[in-house]
């Protein structure tokens, strides 16, 4: 069983600063410890149970060594991300966020690398932030939601995003949050969970091929969480709407399910015969591994799981390791 990269795993700090605002106290995160289990608030309302997995360097790396990962790619909870919030109070869990992941590298340097996170709701502080994850935090980029706020990421208001992360050299996870879909309809967190997350990933693709995104940041590394979601389904018909469209009116220079094959995806689909396909036919030498560590649906046993796929050897090399350093950027020595 050879060690593994892990692109998909989430952190959250055991306590959090105090809110500096009215406005914000209602969905202000705060951790409790009810009955011996650590339980997180949003305001007054439970969202989920949370352990040491969450913030224990040491828990952590015990449970790698018996999952086979070498090295774990930190990113925050993404109900973290707040961008509901106002500006300067997103920026506060922001910044608490990235200092928890900066604190687990510098703890175990060979074991994490990190993506951090940043107030988007905010162009000009959302810059200046970005601009500094590096040189603040040592982070390798940044994690961001499907869709910011309803907004879909292929919005033209959000070119400034893509503009500076390609400047800063930032690798972009987009992890599912809030699904669109799930607004309309009553509250189900199991539905939401696990019906409509691979939908939001897919419709925040989807909204950036028709944006032509590929085309104008051709060097943006740029990865989605739970294999794309559903996004290998809606190729064949993006690729059609593309044809009568003129390229969504010239937008996009290639196929969808062409320039798709730039981007990368996570492992994250629990379906061997799915991923099979994502690795040899979607997205070859672009699929990472990514378990959704530590939440209940995680996906157990990795490194073995990786092995057991129907594939060459070198597709399981990339999908182990060389994916991961080609959206970092970065040669992850000893993996």
């Amino acid at each position: 069983m050879k060690p593994i990269v892990d692109m998909h795993s989430h952190v959250s700090p055991l306590s959090f600063p105090e809110a500096r605002s009215d406005a914000a106290a209602p969905r202000w995160p705060c951790m409790r410890c009810e009955a011996g289990r650590h339980s997180l608030y949003m305001g007054e309302k439970k969202f989920r149970n949370l352990d040491s997995r969450s913030w224990d360097v040491e828990r952590r790396l015990e449970d790698m060594a018996a999952d086979g990962v070498a090295l774990q790619v930190l990113s925050p909870m993404p109900e973290l991300l707040s961008y509901w919030l106002p500006p300067h109070d997103a920026e506060i869990l922001c910044d608490a966020s990235n200092h928890q992941i900066a604190e687990m590298i510098a703890a175990a340097p060979a074991s994490f690398r990190g993506l951090g996170c940043v107030p988007l709701q905010d162009k000009a502080l959302a810059i200046s932030k970005l601009r500094r994850l590096k040189a603040d935090y040592g982070l390798s980029g940044i994690e961001i939601g499907s869709n910011l706020n309803g907004q879909l990421l292929g919005d033209p208001e959000l070119d400034f995003l893509w503009e500076t992360v390609a400047e800063e050299g930032l690798a972009v996870f987009v992890h599912a949050l809030h699904p669109i879909a799930a607004k309309p309809l009553s509250s189900n967190p199991q539905r939401t969970a696990f019906a409509l997350f691979p939908v939001d990933v897919a419709m925040a693709a989807a909204s950036l091929l028709m944006a032509g995104i590929p085309d104008r940041y051709p060097d943006l590394r740029l990865g989605f969480s739970h294999g794309g979601g559903t996004l290998g389904a809606m190729l064949g018909r993006l690729d059609t709407g593309f044809t009568h469209s003129k390229g969504f009116g010239g937008k996009l220079a290639s196929l969808p399910s062409q320039a798709a094959q730039r981007w990368f995806y996570d492992s994250n689909v629990y379906d061997p015969a799915y991923l099979e396909y994502l690795a040899t036919v979607m997205a070859p030498g672009r699929i990472f591994a990514g378990t959704d560590y530590p939440y209940d649906i995680m996906q157990t046993g990795p490194a073995a799981f990786i092995d057991s796929l129907s594939l060459d050897e070198t597709a399981k090399a990339s999908l182990r390791a060389g994916s991961a350093e080609a959206f970092l950027d970065e040669s992850l020595a000893g993996v």
